[in-house]
């Protein structure tokens, strides 16, 4: 009974620290989309910071060897593909010094088109990988947590709908 009772305590201790890390990644930092650290190119897609000016930014902090990592890498692949026309750039920061071989097996696996940047680092520090920033069109961060959680593609379609909002009342003045 007591080995039973062991047991449950150390499969619950992992649980424990997901919920604190979550309560700890829904306060959003000053922050902006300027201060990313982008790194070098790990892949053939292009990227050019200057042009993420007025555009809804997701950076993804990632790593070859992270299981979760490699998970995230199609559903973030297929956001990129559906909202590119609105304005929604998705930048990935390889950040376990993978080598380009891994990098370009794992993101062809995926079906990855979007710029993945090696030894770059964000400005919002975490609990670990994956770890997901939402930058708005006007470059602060409006959000940040794990690409699984089920806000994250919330806060995507939000941000794209405010960026939306303000090109319309812009285009107004």
């Amino acid at each position: 009974m007591k080995k039973a009772l062991f047991v449950c305590a150390l499969l619950a201790l992992p649980g424990l620290g997901l919920a604190k890390d979550k309560k700890e990644e829904t306060a959003v930092p000053s922050a902006s989309v300027d201060q990313v650290r982008w790194g070098t190119p790990a892949n053939e897609a292009a990227f050019d910071k200057d042009q993420l000016k007025g555009k809804v930014v997701v950076v993804e902090q990632w790593g070859v060897h992270c299981a979760p990592c490699i998970a995230s890498l199609p559903n973030l692949a297929k956001m990129a593909k559906t909202y590119e026309k609105s304005g929604l750039v998705i930048v990935g920061l390889e950040s376990q010094n993978g080598s380009k071989e891994e990098i370009t097996k794992l993101i062809n696996d995926a079906r990855v088109k979007y710029p993945i940047q090696s030894g770059g680092s964000v400005p919002v520090s975490s609990s670990g990988i994956p770890h997901a920033l939402v930058f708005g069109a006007d470059g602060k961060l409006t959000w940040h947590g794990n690409p699984h959680d089920e806000d994250f593609e919330k806060e995507v379609k939000k941000a794209l709908r405010e960026a939306k909002a303000g090109a319309k009342t812009e285009s107004k003045l």
